[in-house]
């Protein structure tokens, strides 16, 4: 049975090295054994704020709704960004706060939960300028982020992560060349 993988390039400049991780991905999943879609909030046009809170829907995004209608169509879901300030870039997050919503990901009453994506999967694919263990190992750790409060709140399960760190050093390039060789296997050998 062929699995449904969305694989979204969060970071929002086509040229950089996490765009480039992203499209080895793509360009090496097999496409006779798994259907693919993908995502590039950079060339997408929709408001990142979530002006009203969750008091209110906003306006009808075609850009949310394509991704709303993604999300519940994948299987899996990898997701390649960068790490900035210790986080995601405000681009990934105002895709999630507009995407993630109750009643579409989740629904929530006290501490009741209902997870509405349950079944699905997700990867993420990182860089950091920082050490790929301080990223790791800090409290507010962007891969706990992910995989717990946002992903696992509504039933999407991390099954791997990997945070490429010092990936700006002059000295890193043959480290790069590595980690898209990594990249591309994790694509080739996706089951």
């Amino acid at each position: 049975m062929q699995k449904k993988i969305l694989v979204i390039n969060a970071h929002p400049y086509d040229e950089s090295y996490v765009s480039e991780l992203f499209r080895t991905y793509v360009n090496h999943l097999d496409t006779n054994k798994h259907q693919v879609k993908t995502i590039e909030l950079g060339k997408m046009t929709f408001d990142p704020v979530l002006r009203y809170g969750y008091t209110k829907r906003m306006p009808v995004d075609n850009d949310i709704e394509l991704s709303q209608n993604l999300v519940s169509w994948a299987d899996h879901i990898v997701f390649f960004y960068p790490i900035w300030w210790t986080t995601m870039p405000a681009l990934l997050k105002g895709w999630i706060d507009r995407v993630i919503t109750p009643g579409f990901a989740f629904n929530s009453q006290g501490f009741k939960t209902t997870k509405h994506l349950k079944g699905r999967t997700a990867q993420l694919f990182m860089t950091s300028d920082a050490p790929a263990l301080y990223q790791r190992l800090i409290l507010n750790s962007p891969v706990r982020l992910m995989k717990r409060h946002i992903l696992g709140y509504c039933g999407i399960k991390v099954v791997k992560s990997d945070i490429f760190g010092i990936v700006t050093s002059a000295k890193r390039e043959r480290a790069r060349k590595r980690f898209i060789e990594k990249v591309k296997e994790s694509a080739i050998n996706f089951k």
